[in-house]
């Protein structure tokens, strides 16, 4: 990575063919895969996801559970790093702040994440989180990326490993 004081930062490394595979949705399992989570954007260090709100994912007063929203964030704060890092690491959320600005009551809800900081340990991100054309919530966490684990079964994560 390469860059200037106050400028985007330059990514040296950015693999489009895992870029593809993301928006192609390739290998989606678990919460992913539960929330209905649709990658429709990957770019160097950025990348954007949604899903649609449903009935199930309301709370008791008619609005998406916080939950919901956190659970978008965390997917587009480490997927982003995937394109960036090597294939066969794996990106882990250390740490995440989530301001909820607004309630998202139904359609749909828009996570897009910005890579600010890239080292070959770490990654600061950005996210900003819209449902139609308003500010839902508002997110920067750290990610720890690590070493690919040799002769863990599972360990590749399906997408790097095109």
């Amino acid at each position: 990575m390469s860059d200037s004081p106050g400028s985007r930062p330059a990514f040296d490394n950015f693999d489009a063919a895992v870029a593809e595979a993301m928006v192609s949705n390739v290998a989606m399992t678990g919460i992913p895969t539960y929330l209905g989570i649709r990658v429709t954007d990957v770019g160097p260090g950025t990348m954007t996801a949604e899903l649609d709100i449903r009935p199930e994912l309301l709370n008791p007063f008619g609005s998406a559970h916080g939950g919901t929203l956190a659970a978008l964030v965390d997917h587009v704060l480490g997927a982003v790093l995937f394109p960036l890092i090597p294939r066969g690491s794996w990106p882990a959320t250390t740490e995440l702040k989530l301001n909820f600005v607004a309630p998202v009551r139904e359609g749909v809800l828009r996570a897009r994440s910005e890579v600010i900081s890239l080292t070959k340990r770490t990654a600061i991100v950005r996210i900003d989180a819209t449902n139609g054309d308003r500010l839902v919530g508002a997110a920067q966490g750290t990610v720890t990326i690590n070493e690919p684990r040799p002769n863990r079964v599972g360990a590749e994560n399906p997408i790097q490993g095109l």
